[in-house]
């Protein structure tokens, strides 16, 4: 492990803790009100029907037909190893919610949102936000590394990957599904996740892990 891996961990791993003990001190914060009520505010065109759209590959039985898909695309295109790592991606997701459940957070109620859809499920992390930086990344990783996909599907899952990965968290707290430290936590969550999964991944594809992050810096 080199200094720039432990950078990268160590301050993933403060961010997890300092954001725990935030939440758990603070169930309902200024900050994050704040931040809410901010992005409600935003009025252009139908942004509620984009928001829910970009929103709609969390949701538990789209997020794991789409994990389905993927894995089912791999296989036609004989990248077993891929298909098996993304199945793998259900881990983090299960890892996730049982962090809602230690965690216990409540989510943002119509007495200090804009509350679009009620969840059973309590906030923190944003499960959202852990999925698609997991899943998401994943794809993205796998069509930036493995050239032997066609072009035309590594630019589409690619470009279509960030389109996702980036506008989620604005989409959870646009929504009032969750406070801005809910998807702060989502993306340290799933970073961490990610890291672990491209680690494996990338040992035996001839790109070293340390190479690959290296490049993208």
């Amino acid at each position: 492990m080199n200094k720039r891996q432990v950078t990268f961990y160590a301050l993933v791993t403060v961010s997890i803790i300092g954001l725990t003990f935030f939440v758990l001190m603070n169930p309902v914060s200024n900050f994050d009100i704040s931040v809410t009520h901010e992005i409600q505010e935003i009025r252009i065109g139908h942004l509620t029907t984009v928001m829910e759209f970009i929103s709609l590959f969390g949701d538990p039985a789209i997020a794991f037909f789409s994990i389905i898909i993927a894995s089912l695309f791999f296989f036609r295109y004989h990248h077993k190893r891929e298909a098996y790592f993304t199945i793998a991606v259900i881990l983090p997701d299960l890892l996730n919610i049982l962090t809602k459940i230690l965690i216990h957070r409540p989510r943002p109620t119509l007495e200090n949102a804009k509350v679009v859809f009620k969840f059973a499920q309590t906030a923190f992390p944003s499960g959202h936000v852990v999925h698609y930086v997991v899943f998401f990344g994943f794809l993205l990783t796998v069509m930036i590394v493995n050239k032997k996909i066609p072009s035309f599907w590594r630019l589409f899952i690619g470009i279509s990957s960030i389109f996702l990965i980036l506008p989620v968290p604005i989409s959870r707290i646009y929504l009032g599904a969750h406070w801005a430290t809910d998807v702060l936590g989502g993306y340290a969550f799933g970073f961490i996740y990610l890291e672990i999964v491209l680690r494996f991944y990338l040992r035996r594809i001839g790109t070293k892990h340390s190479d690959f992050f290296a490049n993208k810096t």
